[in-house]
């Protein structure tokens, strides 16, 4: 591999980007790879105004400023998460009664509010605190300013730090090493591979009692922990193809150098995610192992939600019909009940879901021994619908949504007052649905203050059912009433039923894969290595699933997921096969 790559950014990120080119070297690249340490922001600079790199390291995600800068020379930054940073506040060794400082109270030392250790804790010296910190063009002052200083300056606490007296500031951490290692009053911030170097002669503060190192920082339980990045450009990537190569390089062996550099591994989800946006940027398709169902032998659990659920049924048909001989169960139960049979009884081999599994769920899986493993399988949207006789109804707003379905507007004229003042009737999901979970995260959680779920379950006379024809029928049958369900029972009934807009927005397969429909959602399906690999029945069938679900999706009422989303999924498959 020829070719040279020019690359800069955070200093955060400088250290492990160039492990990876010393590696890329080391195996092969008689290129020249240019990695300048000058701060994410500047980076971004000179990645998306100046156009004079081709890589941009980054320890925080890139700003929409930054993304429209990257537009306007036509660049698109395409994002690869490689790995995972915890900051380090350190203070003098010689500072003996600093353990543990609060978000508070750092807030309150690095706005200069407390100016000596005694205005911190009336039980330490009164001596005066000296102040270093990274620059405001790096990633890693920003992350600071978002976790620590806005929360308690009201959003800005970019002022309140830069305003701090007497504050050194620096892009260059090896400075702010050396300046707190000089002063027994000092206290710093910076990244964690800097304290692991450091480490003789620093001492590392609790934040809120926690530790920063490995497992606290995976777990999320440090409270500075951070991801970091590397962005490019397709075009770049494709024009240069050493840069693609040596991104793809990045991504396969950063998790065998990461620890060794000083930062934590990104999950595999991540680094999937990662590996899918490197697909997608070069036009690729992963293509999975080719699976004969013919000889597939065994039976499959599957349950879940009930939009999930024709989806499902099809892609099983499809593998019978091309030669699978055992049976596939696939209960309609709600993603709710669904994760229940899966996470709780570990009944199911497979648990359809039109919603991501919640972490409490996650808690109930492992405490069976099982890990869940995401497959996207598609895209739906949620149709809200009246009876074909209500001629008054075109739109709606999600606020008016939420009046209707919490019962404060008790007829269509408190909705609107040039509307009749007919009662309104209320059909909706049951809450085991992820139908109901997406409707009251989406539409009721924002009007009544995270009570959402309360507030449509209380609404005077709503009939609620995990049948979605249940609801169908009820709509049919009535001209004031209004329900809403998965987008594929519209099609279904769509002769019987009048879809109403969202926002001005109506529901199709442009405006829900564009995202302008307010209440499109992805449809997942989950399984676990551990059943993968014992039942290959079942990875198989996922894997057939994820092969041909883009062929079948459409005909069933709903909208493929991203090719990059695909390949996630695929990945993940990959992933979970592992030896």
């Amino acid at each position: 591999m020829t070719g040279n790559i020019v690359t800069a950014g955070s200093s955060t990120v400088f250290p492990l980007t160039q492990r990876m080119a010393e590696r890329f070297k080391d195996e092969g690249y008689a290129g020249s790879i240019t990695i300048d340490s000058i701060g994410t922001g500047a980076g971004f600079e000179r990645f998306c105004k100046a156009g004079e790199t081709d890589i941009s390291n980054a320890s925080r995600a890139i700003k929409s400023a930054e993304v429209e800068n990257c537009r306007a020379i036509g660049r698109e930054p395409v994002e690869f998460r490689v790995g995972t940073d915890a900051l380090a506040v350190v203070v003098n060794p010689a500072n003996t009664f600093v353990d543990t400082l609060t978000k508070a109270q750092l807030a309150d030392i690095f706005s200069g509010k407390a100016k000596t250790w005694k205005d911190v804790n009336p039980d330490w010296p009164a001596n005066p605190i000296k102040l270093f910190s990274p620059g405001s063009d790096s990633g890693t002052f920003d992350f600071f300013v978002e976790v620590v200083m806005d929360p308690a300056f009201e959003k800005k606490g970019k002022e309140a730090i830069l305003n701090a007296p007497g504050i050194q500031l620096s892009e260059n951490d090896n400075v702010l090493v050396q300046g707190v290692e000089g002063d027994p009053n000092a206290i710093g911030y910076f990244g964690y591979a800097y304290f692991i170097a450091e480490k003789d002669r620093l001492k590392a503060v609790k934040i809120e009692g926690v530790e920063p190192n490995d497992q606290t920082a995976e777990s999320g339980t440090y409270p500075l922990a951070r991801p970091l990045f590397i962005y490019s450009d397709a075009t770049i990537m494709k024009e240069k193809p050493q840069v693609a190569d040596f991104i793809n390089f990045y991504l396969t062996y950063v998790n065998d150098e990461v620890l060794d550099v000083g930062y934590f591994p990104a999950s595999q989800q991540a680094i999937n995610v990662a590996k899918a946006n490197w697909l997608a940027a070069m036009g690729m398709e992963l293509a999975l192992p080719e699976v004969d169902p013919g000889a597939v032998t065994g039976n499959i659990v599957t349950a879940g939600s009930s939009t999930v659920f024709p989806l499902t049924q099809r892609m099983a048909e499809r593998f019978k019909d091309e030669g699978y001989a055992g049976s596939i169960t696939i209960d309609s139960i709600g993603t709710g009940a669904g994760f229940e049979r899966f996470c709780k009884a570990g009944e199911t081999d497979i648990s359809n879901a039109s919603r991501a599994i919640k972490s409490a769920e996650v808690e109930n899986c492992r405490a069976i021994g099982r890990e869940p493993v995401e497959f996207r399988v598609g895209t739906d949207a949620l149709a809200v619908v009246v009876n074909p006789a209500n001629t008054f109804v075109d739109t709606l707003t999600k606020a008016q949504l939420a009046d209707i379905f919490s019962g404060k507007a008790k007829t269509w004229k408190d909705v609107n007052p040039d509307w009749p003042a007919n009662p309104i009737k209320l059909f909706s999901p049951g809450s085991d649905s992820g139908t109901f979970d997406f409707f009251v995260e989406v539409v009721m959680d924002p009007a009544f203050e995270k009570k959402g779920k309360e507030a449509i379950l209380n609404a005077p006379g709503i009939q609620l059912s995990e049948n979605d024809n249940v609801l169908v029928q009820g709509v049919e049958g009535d001209p004031n009433a209004i329900g809403y369900f998965g987008y594929a029972y519209f099609i279904a009934e769509k002769d019987r039923l009048k879809a109403v807009k969202i926002e001005g927005v109506e529901p199709n397969d442009q405006t829900a894969e564009s995202g302008t429909y307010p209440l499109a959602r992805p449809l997942f399906i989950y399984s676990d290595a551990t059943i993968m690999k014992e039942k290959p029945q079942v990875a198989d069938f996922i894997n057939f699933y994820l092969t041909y679900v883009n062929d079948e999706v459409l005909d069933v009422g709903y909208f493929p997921a991203s090719q990059q989303a695909i390949n996630v999924a695929k990945l993940n498959w990959l992933g979970a096969m592992k030896p």
